[in-house]
């Protein structure tokens, strides 16, 4: 009976201990000036922990069957760790690591030749089965995707630095490092840069890489090889990330047209087009990413001379997205620039909904998408993306 009476005494404390440490946080967090819109910002972490299930899986939208599909579920974590940074409360915490171990489980780590790579989607119900994505009359599939396998071991990062635990990054350290790995092997080109993915064709049976190198995706690749070398110090993983630290913003940027191309293709030449939102993107997404710089700078002018008095971002009489302007705060964070307070106030007062939290892609689409609410959290919290180990 003594035995037992000091074990449970001891798990009391150990409790006790916890709890209070915990308190000590959240107090911490509660000292700490609140973004103005900070309502906005946990409601649209709610939105996405109320549709996260028992395993972890995050669908795309509510009522979704996909996960995941084109790494929106990572970007809807990334939220989730954003929302724990600046309020302290174990809940984000816990949905970033379930959503973690659900990637894990989602990971090929038994065929050598996928060995660290997704799929393109997964059903959002058990056994979340991969999903045949059909792009075009020959493509039937799609997986070996540059940015999923970044963003999973850069979550990693983000969870060890804000549990102060490395316990997560050492039980799957396996999983990150066939991750990067993967990258390195299959989705590298010859040019440094990193490939967008594999496609299965139907008129051959065969898995073809798809050598367009999306400018974004080479951000997100980055954040994973940087986040590889900081946890696990492979040399490898860190001469990679440098590489595209100093060269991406040079590569990737049209100089006439005053922002980033949306990628480059086989032959090493720049994409001119402009498709939509997916060519918006990566003009605050780059500059959060890679911080100061000439081009940086400029390509967030190109968004703020795109922006409308309403603060929406406009382009070509398109749609006024979510993320158009979610995007330009971020830049204007990692550049130092003034935030365009007209910009907040529109995503916050006229597309987050105050009943569910979520956030609406455009003003044309009342869909409301995980990612868009994960990187609405970020830019309302002006959370930066690693902060500045990412360029010590």
């Amino acid at each position: 009976m003594k035995f037992w009476s000091i074990f449970i005494k001891r798990v009391f404390l150990i409790w006790y201990a916890a709890m209070a440490m915990a308190a000590v946080g959240m107090a911490a967090k509660a000292q700490t000036p609140q973004p103005r819109y900070y309502p906005e910002a946990m409601n649209a972490a709610d939105f996405i922990l109320n549709l996260q299930d028992d395993e972890g899986a995050i669908p795309d939208r509510p009522g979704g069957e996909k996960v995941n599909e084109d790494s929106n579920m990572e970007y809807a974590l990334s939220g989730l760790a954003a929302a724990y940074d600046a309020s302290g409360m174990p809940c984000y915490l816990d949905g970033l690591e379930k959503g973690i171990r659900w990637l894990a489980a989602r990971e090929e780590m038994a065929d050598p030749d996928w060995r660290g790579s997704w799929f393109y989607a997964y059903s959002s119900s058990p056994p979340y089965e991969p999903l045949a994505i059909h792009m075009g009359n020959n493509i039937i599939n799609v997986r070996g995707v540059d940015a999923t396998s970044g963003l999973f071991v850069y979550l990693l990062l983000k969870y060890q630095m804000l549990s102060g635990s490395d316990a997560l990054t050492v039980e799957f350290e396996d999983n990150a490092r066939a991750a990067l790995d993967f990258l390195l092997a299959h989705n590298s080109d010859p040019s440094g840069f990193f490939c967008s993915s594999w496609q299965l064709h139907s008129d051959d049976g065969t898995w073809h890489l798809w050598q367009y190198k999306y400018s974004a995706d080479q951000a997100d690749v980055f954040l994973g090889l940087r986040a590889g070398f900081i946890l696990y110090a492979d040399p490898n993983y860190g001469e990679a990330a440098d590489f595209l630290a100093k060269n991406v913003s040079s590569a990737f940027f049209l100089d006439r047209k005053g922002r980033y191309a949306l990628g480059m293709d086989a032959n090493g030449a720049l994409d001119k087009d402009f498709e939509g939102f997916n060519g918006i993107f990566p003009q605050g997404y780059l500059p959060w990413v890679f911080g100061p710089g000439d081009n940086n700078t400029r390509s967030r002018h190109w968004l703020i001379k795109h922006r409308r008095t309403s603060g929406a971002v406009v382009v070509k009489q398109g749609p006024a997205y979510s993320l158009s302007a979610d995007v330009m705060i971020m830049a204007s964070t990692a550049l130092g620039k003034k935030v365009p307070g007209r910009s907040e106030r529109w995503i916050a007062k006229k597309m987050c909904d105050s009943i569910d939290g979520g956030v609406v892609d455009s003003n044309r689409s009342k869909v409301k998408y995980t990612n868009v609410a994960g990187f609405t959290i970020i830019s309302l919290l002006y959370e930066p993306y690693l902060s500045q180990q990412a360029h010590d």
